[in-house]
């Protein structure tokens, strides 16, 4: 396996983690999407008679 220099450890660890918030922000669009259909579909049709 490559070894990296201690250099570019530290930049490694100093970096912020750019995919986790990536995948982070589809996942809430995802949800944030899924809310509105639920709002869309559902409480559009009034209250229960």
């Amino acid at each position: 396996m490559n070894q990296l220099s201690p250099e570019e450890e530290k930049a490694i660890l100093a970096s912020s983690p750019r995919g986790t918030w990536a995948l982070l922000l589809v996942i809430l669009a995802a949800m944030a999407v899924g809310w509105a259909a639920l709002f869309v579909l559902f409480l559009s049709h009034g209250p229960v008679s």
